[in-house]
């Protein structure tokens, strides 16, 4: 996590160099913005990367958050759902949404993450919650990268309506 963290923080840093370069005018001082060719190859890659993240979210349905009353609705909405849990496993086996599938990322290396998201089927859209939507939303982005055939990803951004999700399914 603390890995992920800092990549990100090291491509928001590179995008914000490159963002004062296309708009100098927004900078104080021009002089210090002056950069050489291998300044500017070395940019190039952020900006595929950035328009390589825009082709993802355009291929794909990137619902993002959701707020528990929201979800819950999306929930009985959406045929097909694949309901994807990130809890460690206590949490899992202590309450969790009937036919969800446990992915608890705390528990696992990056790779064994990776391999469980590869296995999520395809054409079916996913919905991710861990207990209080605070590990969910790197899950979430974790999930987009490497799954751009999922039609639609999202997550709850806090507490998931377990009871209420389960006894509304029960009466289906």
């Amino acid at each position: 996590m603390k890995r992920t963290i800092s990549i990100i923080f090291i491509i928001l840093m590179i995008v914000s160099a490159c963002n004062v370069e296309k708009y100098p005018e927004a900078a104080m001082n021009r002089e210090s913005l002056q950069t050489d060719d291998s300044e500017n190859s070395a940019t190039s890659g952020v900006f595929k990367s950035q328009e390589e993240s825009q082709m993802i979210e355009e291929s794909q349905n990137a619902i993002g958050a959701l707020s528990p009353e929201e979800a819950l609705d999306y929930m009985k909405k959406t045929e097909n759902l694949v309901i994807i849990d990130v809890a460690a496993a206590k949490w899992y086996n202590k309450n969790h949404f009937v036919g969800a599938i446990n992915i608890p990322i705390e528990e696992l290396n990056s790779e064994e993450e990776d391999a469980f998201y590869m296995d999520i089927p395809t054409d079916r859209p996913v919905l991710m919650h861990c207990r209080l939507g605070m590990i969910v939303p790197e899950a979430y982005e974790r999930m987009r990268e490497l799954r751009p055939d999922i039609p639609e990803i999202s997550y709850i951004d806090g507490s998931p309506l377990f009871d209420d999700y389960n006894e509304w399914l029960s009466k289906q």
